[in-house]
């Protein structure tokens, strides 16, 4: 079976994928990391299979549609307490954000927490399944609390929206774009 000439590839970006994949091959390895972006990914291969098709709505109509994954998921870190010049952090949906502090230069953070010397240079990563949040400490010296638990040592851990997350002396929350605009998120034990 030909593929549609929609999902041909033109040479130029046949060669971008061939870099792209060639950079992924050679980058710098976490088999825990690996291991849990991988099911991730093959857990939300399974499910868009699954999903049902949502078709174009009105208001006039009084039908509504059911907002994306991507729409649902959006998520973002905002600053508790810390000494870093960003409020917030939003966060990648198509693969994981990975948490550390850079130093004075530049870096390929996804959420850089410097100047705070008690995150490590690789903390921890967080990333979306296509159904919730979670976080991975990645053996970080000072360790990772999720609502004053620490998590260093334990496999991924789900994270759900308002949950405080202490990376050093750094405290963050994680807001999503449904608490954010009052939807059903649910009331904490600690009123946090």
């Amino acid at each position: 079976m030909r593929p549609l000439a929609s999902q041909q590839k033109t040479p130029k970006e046949l060669e971008v994928f061939i870099e792209a994949a060639e950079g992924w091959l050679r980058r710098q390895r976490n088999p825990q990391a690996d291991e849990a972006l991988l099911d991730a990914v093959q857990q939300r291969q399974e499910r868009q299979e699954d999903k049902p098709r949502v078709h174009t709505t009105s208001a006039s109509n009084g039908t509504h549609a059911m907002p994306s994954a991507a729409v649902v998921g959006a998520a973002r870190l905002v600053k508790l307490q810390g000494e870093q010049r960003h409020e917030t952090w939003f966060l990648p949906l198509e693969r994981p954000a990975l948490v550390g502090r850079s130093g004075k230069k530049t870096s390929s953070l996804d959420v850089d927490l410097w100047p705070d010397t008690a995150v490590s240079r690789r903390h921890a990563l967080i990333w979306f399944d296509g159904k919730g949040w979670y976080i991975e400490d990645l053996r970080s010296a000072n360790g990772t609390l999720l609502d004053n638990s620490d998590i260093r040592g334990q496999r991924a851990m789900h994270l759900a929206p308002g949950t405080t997350i202490q990376f050093g002396c750094t405290l963050l929350r994680l807001t999503t774009l449904g608490s954010e605009n009052g939807n059903s998120v649910p009331a904490r034990a600690d009123g946090a």
